[in-house]
């Protein structure tokens, strides 16, 4: 596919090609098939589409789509570059979905772990999690999550949700002394 031109995106069999028109997305998936069948091997038909950016697409775990807002900033006053139009990728919602499932799910009231352990728990995930998708646009999403998980510690160590463990437990405590990943650090690795 590369000795054809395409730019050629693969990732175990997971493939993504970027062409610069409509009947190119057409010849480079007509080659792709081409290629595929001596090899004795079929695409995925229902995974299988040509897509324009303005829609968006999902890979690896990401979504990438390309930015239509206009900026609120001049682009003089940017100083990381984006400029309107530029491509954007995000976790995709059954991603965030699963997150936040696996800290539910180990910060459940029954789990009979301390604050210490379950933080020794919780670490790997976070930390995982948060370093795969660091380098997407994820800012935002990285400031709601850090103090919903520090609200699931709280609810596991008193057994509510509403309760008084900030008091006992602030979050300087959980960040500092406990050791608790913080997504939003994990941003300037």
């Amino acid at each position: 596919m590369r000795r054809k031109g395409y730019q050629l995106t693969i990732y175990s069999d997971d493939w993504l090609i970027t062409c610069k028109s409509q009947q190119e997305a057409e010849d480079a998936l007509k080659a792709a098939r081409q290629i595929l069948e001596k090899l004795g091997v079929s695409l995925h038909e229902q995974k299988t589409g040509i897509i324009h950016l303005k829609q968006g697409f999902e890979f690896l775990g990401y979504k990438i789509k390309k930015g239509i807002r206009p900026l609120r900033l001049k682009s003089s006053k940017i100083k990381s570059g984006v400029q309107q139009g530029d491509l954007y990728a995000y976790p995709r919602n059954k991603s965030l979905l699963h997150f936040k499932d696996q800290i539910r799910r180990l910060t459940k009231r029954t789990v009979p772990l301390s604050t210490q352990d379950l933080i020794k728990v919780l670490n790997p995930v976070i930390r995982g999690w948060g370093l795969y998708y660091c380098k997407a646009h994820v800012r935002g999403l990285f400031k709601q999550l850090n103090p919903w998980i520090v609200r699931r510690i709280w609810s596991h160590r008193h057994k509510r949700w509403r309760n008084t463990g900030w008091k006992e437990l602030p979050e300087n405590l959980l960040y500092g002394a406990y050791g608790l990943v913080n997504l939003v650090a994990l941003r300037i690795i």
